[in-house]
């Protein structure tokens, strides 16, 4: 997973022990190697969990030649294609990892750099020479990024927690977020449920220089369709599917799918099954005797493709599930309405025994239009005029009718 945090310190020294302490507060986000960068007007600190390159691209990673410095959350899948453009306008390399690759891009192409990024990140990117400091996150905004800001200063972490690590950072509850997240069961961007903090909107950098600021998009989201059969539409999504699924299984470590037996989770395995060289791992959880119980779908679907299946069968009579709450309000650190985040606790506990890299389906009901609630709204246009015709036949008749 990975994350990073770090703030500028333009007006005196930074308060002593609160870049480590903000690294170690993310610790869990990435536990197999972290480092700190402090200069007399920034620090920047990362945690990684190692994915691609396993010896080498610790974080931060610092260009001498230039004094720009690193700390990156995320995976680019492109870093190759990236890299030997790279390599023949002259850069040379001391890693095999995404991180230096971005790290040259930004040499090469500064904030143009981020549009040819594809992939999910946050990261921080710091120049000495210039007192300069440039957040970017990627289009949909996967990975996280909070903000806050101390008069000219510029506080930057991939969870709250670490922000507070921060004396300066304030632990104030922001009502209008709160009223927000009742209303919609999430806190839109860029609020979140602390006063002061806010977050980097998705597809945006923000560059400090000096203590002046400015934040701006480098890719916005565009619809122009173009006429097409139903064949070449299925045929398109079918290339796109496979060529994205076939970049996110490149990895050093060993890697699985969550499968729910859901038409998002078995599409990619079906995909991942075709184009990763071994048997595939899947995990799932099961709920015995309940309705909404899943086991009969992704059993099928491993057994088709013959993965090497695992399942957790969660039983909330029997396991710890206040104490599995309270742990996911720590990590989370902001509320969640969705419940479906206990039983991916647990899928994430046995995955992890096994694999540390895994792929799902969030996000497909959002870009297919998978919810009930979306279905609804397809037939509410068509229902609201009848409305008025039951309210009319409820209205009492005039008086001289009666």
């Amino acid at each position: 997973m990975c994350g990073i945090a770090g703030f500028t310190h333009r007006e005196g020294p930074p308060p002593q022990g609160a870049l480590r302490r903000a690294v170690e507060s993310i610790h869990h986000r990435g536990p197999d190697q972290n480092g700190i960068f402090e200069s007399t007007v920034a620090s920047l600190g990362a945690v990684r969990l190692k994915i691609q390159d396993l010896s080498g691209g610790d974080q931060p990673i610092t260009d001498a030649a230039t004094g720009t410095t690193i700390v990156f959350n995320g995976e680019v899948y492109n870093y190759r294609e990236l890299r030997a453009e790279l390599e023949s306008l002259g850069h040379a390399f001391h890693s095999h990892c995404d991180t230096e690759v971005v790290l040259r891009a930004f040499l090469q192409w500064d904030t143009a750099c981020f549009a040819r990024l594809r992939g999910m990140f946050a990261l921080a990117l710091w120049q000495e020479p210039a007192r300069r400091l440039v957040l970017a996150r990627d289009r949909m905004g996967i990975k996280p990024l909070y903000l806050h800001r101390n008069g000219r200063d510029l506080h930057f972490a991939s969870e709250l927690k670490a922000l507070f690590a921060h004396p300066a950072v304030p632990r104030t509850l922001d009502p209008v977020a709160l009223n927000l997240f009742l209303r919609h069961n999430y806190i839109p961007t860029a609020r979140t449920l602390a006063a002061g903090i806010t977050k980097l909107r998705p597809g945006c950098f923000l560059e400090w220089r000096d203590g002046v600021e400015r934040t701006e998009p480098y890719w916005q989201l565009r619809f122009s369709p173009k006429p097409r059969t139903l064949d070449d539409a299925k045929a398109e999504l079918d290339h796109l599917l496979r060529e994205s699924i076939r970049e996110h299984l490149v990895s050093d470590v060993p890697l699985g799918v969550w499968l729910s037996g859901g038409l998002d989770s078995s599409t990619i395995t079906h995909y991942a099954a075709e184009l990763f060289p071994g048997t595939l791992k899947t995990f799932s959880v099961s709920f015995s005797g309940r309705s909404f119980d899943e086991s009969p779908y992704f059993r099928t679907v491993a057994q088709h493709y013959a993965t090497d299946h695992s399942e957790f069968d969660l039983q909330p009579e029997k396991d710890d599930l206040p104490a599995v709450i309270e742990r996911l309000a720590h990590f989370s650190d902001e509320p969640s309405a969705d419940a479906g985040a206990l039983p991916v606790w647990y899928l994430s506990q046995m995955c992890r025994r096994q694999v540390t890299v895994a792929l799902s389906g969030e996000g497909a009901d959002e870009l297919f239009g998978g919810y009930i609630t979306y279905l609804a709204d397809r037939y509410a246009g068509i229902a609201r005029p009848l409305s008025t015709r039951p309210r009319a036949l409820a209205r009492p008749p005039p008086a001289g009718e009666r």
